[in-house]
């Protein structure tokens, strides 16, 4: 896993490593919307958008088929230290 304190480019990836079902998803989400039955699954790709707490927890976007889209996500919200392990640039699944 990568060393928290050098956690600072806007783009890094990170692998989901604890499965987030569909009314966990619902509630951690910070967009105004999320789709029915979204959830996320260990191993899904996430983008760094910001890393909060001292680095012990990150916002993060997730985009279905792991390509972002310029100002579109499927899914936002915060994920801790223990729920995604942060890659150096992009992962591939």
């Amino acid at each position: 896993m990568r060393d928290v304190p050098f956690v600072t480019s806007p783009m890094m990836t990170a692998r989901v490593m604890r499965p987030l079902d569909e009314a966990e998803a619902r509630r951690r989400n910070a967009l105004s919307a999320t789709k029915p039955g979204f959830h996320l699954q260990v191993g899904d790709m996430v983008t760094v958008v910001d890393t909060l707490d001292a680095g012990s927890s990150f916002l993060v976007e997730f985009t279905k088929g792991g390509k972002p889209k310029k100002d579109s996500c499927d899914w936002m919200g915060v994920l801790t230290l223990n729920e995604i392990e942060v890659l150096d640039g992009a992962a591939k699944k």
